[in-house]
């Protein structure tokens, strides 16, 4: 709940932030009816490429808190298949955070160009590298290991986890609906059942 929430002020003090930059660099701008075009001073250009890389530096923030949060709950999910007690320590100790930005990089990519391919395609790369997260925390892998990995499992047991990400897919539609306050329902239950079925499905042995 704590990280849920710091994604949120990074976002409200990114709006005020650029927002103010924003407002700043606009009240100085001009219209030149000669030229056709919209003049400013220095003031109103430093403003404008202030609000500019404001918005680009939170934007980053953003990303790094929100990976963050997701490879810190894929841990907790995964010692908690284990028996092991959890905390907000345990949940960021021990993961590779080289191997889970590279990753995330390769998996963001991939997703985008399938998406402008006609959609269906940056569902796939979606389904199939589901669980890359998961080999390279668990298992140690590194990136590329890990995706690979990933595409293996989810093709060896297609059958159950099509329906599996459907249902899961279905669960954070029905939280985003719910005013985004059922994602902080639907995210963790969600990321712990995959967490199951990555055990389960490999044969090995889950807490009860």
């Amino acid at each position: 709940m704590v990280l849920f929430a710091a994604v949120a002020i990074i976002q409200i003090i990114q709006g005020v932030v650029t927002g103010g930059l924003s407002a700043g660099s606009s009240s100085t701008m001009e219209y030149n009816p000669e030229t056709g075009e919209f003049e400013g001073g220095p003031a109103s250009s430093g403003l404008l490429g202030a609000s500019i890389m404001a918005s680009m530096f939170f934007g980053v923030v953003s990303l790094v808190v929100q990976l963050a949060i997701q490879a810190g709950i894929v841990k907790g999910a995964l010692d908690l298949t284990h028996g092991r007690p959890i905390s907000l320590g345990s949940m960021f100790a021990g993961i590779n955070w080289l191997q889970v930005l590279v990753a995330s990089l390769i998996i963001a990519v991939a997703t985008f160009i399938g998406f402008l391919l006609c959609i269906l395609p940056g569902f796939a790369v979606m389904f199939l590298t589901s669980f890359t997260l998961h080999f390279i925390i668990d298992k140690g892998l590194p990136a590329v290991e890990a995706i690979k990995a990933s595409v293996s499992f989810t093709i060896a047991n297609a059958g159950t986890l099509i329906v599996f990400f459907m249902a899961c897919l279905a669960a954070y539609i029905v939280g985003a609906l719910l005013c985004l306050i059922g994602l902080l329902v639907a995210i963790p239950v969600v990321v712990l059942a995959q967490a199951y079925a990555y055990r389960t499905l490999q044969g090995e042995q889950v807490a009860a």
